[in-house]
């Protein structure tokens, strides 16, 4: 070290100096810092669940109490790696305070966050939800539900497509065809065919070629081989053999694909549970479509789903109250893609008030799309006769009923009306466009009551607030998971792990936003 001048005076330092004392580390945290606000919340939990998860016998194990405020901790700064997770325990003094000095490595980490957590999370969040709700944080009143994709931990260049899963396996079944042919053939050369009956008399041009078979098949070139003298023909017979397992080891791939992709489209072979989705930049990639609800910018749902409608996944994310302790909301407010039959009889079940758009509702704000004549709901309605008159007029009688089933399996049901005659009417262009057929309108009397209800509900006074309150709501939580934190991606492979792992997200954003509150009322 260079010697200091009479002129110069510094502060002592002298890096080889031991401590008479070990230092507290508290005394170089902030009394206002986040991590003190992770670890009073924890510590007001009751983890008692998840330690009962723990088995015992062995070696003894992390306090799961540290392992979930370390792992809470990491989440809220943006560290989401077990390596660099382990780094920070080594390095950071909010690290080291918070875990008291322990230094589980990356692999008793991820260990805990794919294991424990996968099974315990949801036990997580319910407590969260209890802490945040007897301190005041939240009262359950208004639930803003939205959808995003994230990307998942999986190579975006090997998807799986079930498209192409049953055309390769229609391709390799028609070879397969083709050499039963060869086989027949070879059998009447040795004069071991079964009788005079061809394969093409037995339908197996038209019938998915199965297993049986191709064993069948693969039984007649084994006689073959044991009886035939000629070497050419056991040759022959060997190579058609070994052509049949190969493509019935095809066939077996591409129906395991599609037992796989299952009502998907496909899925990433680095993890199957991963869908190709369309992401907000326009790249189609494997990820998950995670659902959210906030109330005042708190995370109080969540759930994660392989569909990429919001609408489809929204049964699904109501039975997440049930998991999340009950906590169901007096109010949903939503955008119009979860404005479906099934959502809104699935909200009156559960006596939640619908401020849910439906696809149209946008559109029926403009003045001459309502005003339009040609629309349905103008058309002129007799209860008595059961018909609809249009503006020319002219009977539109009722015809049948329509059933119509969803992806997710609910049926609905419409009243179909057609007009006995369109010809000679002077409006059939703007009436029905270029169709030859007459003039037909679906009537669904349930889905028509519920959409007067969203209407009433969003143009009531607090329908008008909570409509333009939802996307500054839900929108500024995913605005801050995605660009303040940085979390575009999961770092955890398989639908139960990415579930943890969101959960984490949420837990972390919920203790952001609990520490963001504290502060400014502190000032």
């Amino acid at each position: 070290m260079a010697k200091a001048t009479t002129k110069q005076v510094f502060k002592q330092y002298i890096p080889t100096q031991n401590l008479l004392l070990p230092p507290d580390l508290g005394e170089l945290i902030d009394k206002h810092h986040l991590v003190r606000i992770i670890n009073d919340v924890v510590e007001k939990m009751d983890l008692s669940r998840i330690i009962e998860s723990y088995q015992g016998g062995g070696t003894s194990a992390y306090h799961p109490c540290m392992m979930i405020k370390v792992l809470l901790y990491a989440y809220a700064v943006k560290i989401y790696t077990g390596r660099r997770i382990a780094k920070a325990l080594r390095q950071d003094v909010t690290f080291m305070w918070l875990a008291a000095y322990n230094r589980p490595d990356f692999r008793t980490i991820n260990n805990f966050r794919s294991g424990i957590l996968k099974d315990t999370i949801e036990e997580l969040f319910k407590e969260m939800l209890d802490f945040l709700l007897t301190q005041g944080y939240i009262r359950f009143e208004h639930y803003f539900c939205d959808g995003s994709t994230f990307e998942a931990d999986a190579n975006r260049h090997k998807m799986v497509w079930k498209k192409n899963a049953k055309r390769y396996q229609a391709a390799t079944e028609q070879k397969c065809r083709e050499l039963f042919k060869q086989i027949d053939q070879l059998n009447e050369t040795e004069q071991l065919q079964y009788g005079n009956k061809d394969l093409e008399e037995l339908g197996a041009d038209k019938q998915p070629v199965t297993k049986a078979q191709i064993s069948a098949q693969t039984n007649k070139l084994e006689k073959v081989i044991e009886a035939t003298t000629s070497k050419r023909l056991k040759r022959k017979a060997a190579t058609l053999k070994k052509k049949l397992c190969l493509h019935q080891n095809q066939i077996d791939k591409y129906e395991r694909q599609q037992q796989i992709s299952e009502s998907r489209s496909g899925y990433s072979v680095t993890d199957e549970d991963a869908t190709a989705m369309k992401m907000k930049n326009g790249e189609v990639l494997p990820g998950y479509n995670v659902l959210i609800g906030s109330e005042d910018q708190f995370i109080t749902g969540y759930s994660v789903h392989q569909k990429n409608n919001d609408g489809a996944c929204f049964k699904d994310h109501l039975h997440q109250f049930e998991q999340h302790g009950g906590h169901q909301p007096a109010a949903i407010i939503a955008d119009s893609i979860f404005g479906t039959q099934e959502n809104y009889e699935l909200m009156e079940d559960k006596e939640i008030a619908a401020y849910v758009k439906f696809p149209l509702y946008h559109k029926e704000q403009s003045r001459k799309y309502v005003e339009n004549p040609f629309r349905k709901e103008n058309f002129i309605y007799h209860e008595a006769d059961d018909i609809y008159i249009c503006p020319y007029n002219k009977v539109l009688r009722f015809r049948y009923v329509k059933t119509d089933r969803s992806k997710n399996g609910y049926i609905s049901f419409n009243r179909l009306y057609e007009c006995e005659n369109c010809q000679g009417c002077p409006f059939i262009k703007d009436c029905k466009g270029t169709s030859a057929s007459n003039r037909t309108i679906k009537v669904n009397q349930a889905l028509d009551h519920y959409k007067q209800q969203a209407r009433n509900n969003l143009k009531s006074d607090e329908g008008n607030v909570l409509k333009r309150k939802r996307s500054i709501e839900v929108e500024t939580c995913f605005g801050d998971i995605k660009k303040n934190q940085g979390f575009r991606r999961f770092h955890l492979r398989g639908k139960q792990k990415v579930k943890a792992e969101f959960g984490l997200i949420a837990l972390a954003h919920n203790l952001r936003k609990i520490h963001i509150k504290n502060v400014q009322s502190a000032t």
